[in-house]
């Protein structure tokens, strides 16, 4: 179980009536029953579909629900970010759901989308760098 901050840190700064903000504090130590049925409750219960509410991690609305509550950046203002901000934060919250460390998620996640602002790309094919060509079979 993690207990802790995850600090993720935004592509575009965040503004927020008389606010801004570069991160959202992510304080899973928070987290609690109550917080859970809160979110539960705001995000499902106009749904009607019983299936999606089995699995909140992959509900973007719910991870962004529990992100307001332990950040303290209201709901509607997480809903103004940037997509690829507003899914990393979803993403990170999602893996703590699952009962998977949300911080090392995080930095996988960040190690990822920057490994992949380094493709280069031309002639309409995207090869990355630092892979190699395929060995030749032994003997041949």
């Amino acid at each position: 179980m993690f207990i802790g901050k995850v600090s993720v840190k935004l592509l575009v700064p965040l503004k927020w009536e008389d606010r801004a903000f570069e991160t959202v504090e992510l304080d899973f130590s928070q987290v609690s029953g109550g917080m859970i049925n809160k979110c539960h409750r705001e995000t499902f219960n106009n749904e009607g579909n019983i299936s999606v509410s089995i699995l909140p991690a992959q509900t973007p609305e719910y991870c962004a629900r529990l992100a307001a509550e332990i950040s303290g950046i209201p709901f509607r203002a997480l809903e103004k970010m940037n997509a690829f901000d507003y899914e990393t934060v979803c993403h990170t919250v999602g893996s703590y759901i699952n009962k998977r460390n949300p911080q090392k998620f995080y930095d996988e996640y960040i190690k990822l989308r920057d490994s992949s602002e380094d493709e280069d790309e031309g002639d309409g094919v995207t090869e990355k760098k630092g892979f190699t060509t395929p060995a030749s079979a032994p003997g041949k």
